[in-house]
């Protein structure tokens, strides 16, 4: 007697006229799957008489592994939504953490050999960085055993043979001081990020290409850098204000949204009006830059697009096509206009 083949996955694909990504979600019973796909699935799997393997994994990857130097800010939580929404996606499981002051230390922590190899034993499909520094010989320990690494925005000097990601910063630095050039401000402050920042080094290159394009002088007690903070934009915007009349800028190009709006404090502080007295433009168009009064324009930089290209690059280097590591991936920003520069009085 001719015993009968046992059906498959694919068969179930086939006869629902679906993906075979498509019937698995829908056997899973996964959301990601319209109701007439499902009912499609569920019922050639019965026609078929198909059975689902007692081995079959509850996610169809194993996970990736994310990790920062601060979970808590703006930007992270953006870049963490299209990295969480890209593994959602895959069916793939997004693990996240971050890397621990001495105090906090325990063992094995990010980034040390260690950490990797255990990263490599438990199936791990990958590691992002997102703007924590990776030194070489962190690197290599990943290369060494066989993880694939994707950097985010790195904040230090890319080391060759790494795959990142991050945003066009000198044109968005650009962007922001013509937009206000054009408004008719020649005194023009920059509040940077931290001088060993990378994307903060590119923004200030594009603050004074733009002055230097457009002719306008460079005046350096108008220039500052330090963390992307609130307390950054606090500080520096007090000192800025505080200037001598003929001295004080008419605008800033704020390097982040978070200090952008600290700014907004000290300006409050000052009794100016944002933008009738002083006009501020910020970078990165987190959800804070629509929730301020006035709105911030800004420079949106991509940022869940950031995280959902890392996830991308990950898995499909698990499914055979290697990732580009010789060339940074550059997304495009753009100025966002809204409410908070104006010509200068």
């Amino acid at each position: 007697m001719e015993s009968r083949q046992r059906v498959t996955l694919d068969d179930v694909a086939a006869a629902a006229g679906v993906s075979k990504s498509a019937a698995s979600k829908a056997l899973n019973n996964r959301a990601d799957v319209s109701a007439a796909t499902r009912e499609r699935v569920l019922a050639a799997s019965e026609d078929l008489g198909y059975v689902r393997p007692e081995t079959t994994p509850a996610r169809a990857y194993p996970p990736i592994a994310i990790v920062s130097d601060d979970l808590a800010t703006a930007y992270t939580i953006e870049v963490l939504k299209g990295a969480a929404t890209a593994a959602l996606d895959a069916g793939v499981a997004l693990h996240t953490t971050y890397t621990p002051t001495p105090a906090e230390r325990a063992h094995p922590v990010p980034f040390e050999p260690e950490w990797f190899t255990l990263l490599k034993a438990t199936d791990y499909l990958g590691l992002i960085v997102l703007t924590s520094p990776l030194t070489r010989e962190q690197h290599t320990s990943a290369r060494r055993i066989g993880l694939p690494v994707v950097m985010i925005d790195p904040s230090g000097e890319q080391e060759r043979g790494i795959a990142s990601i991050g945003a066009t910063n000198w044109n968005g630095g650009v962007d922001a001081t013509e937009y206000l050039i054009g408004l008719g401000h020649e005194r023009i402050a920059l509040v940077g990020g931290p001088d060993d920042s990378v994307p903060a080094r590119e923004r200030h290159q594009g603050y004074l290409s733009a002055l230097q394009m457009h002719s306008l002088p460079v005046h350096a007690n108008l220039i500052s850098s330090g963390p992307f903070t609130y307390e950054t934009g606090l500080q520096q915007g007090r000192r800025l204000l505080r200037l001598p009349e003929g001295e004080r800028p008419t605008a800033v190009f704020a390097a982040s949204d978070t200090t952008a709006l600290g700014i907004y404090e000290a300006a409050r502080e000052a009794g100016l009006r944002i933008p009738e007295d002083f006009s501020v433009v910020g970078f990165d168009d987190t959800e804070m830059a629509g929730w301020a009064a006035p709105r911030l324009t800004t420079v949106r930089q991509p940022l869940f697009r950031m995280g959902q290209e890392a996830v991308r690059m990950i898995v499909d280097n698990h499914h055979g096509r290697p990732m580009l590591t010789t060339t940074p991936v550059r997304l495009s920003t753009r100025l966002v206009i809204r409410d908070s520069a104006a010509p200068p009085r």
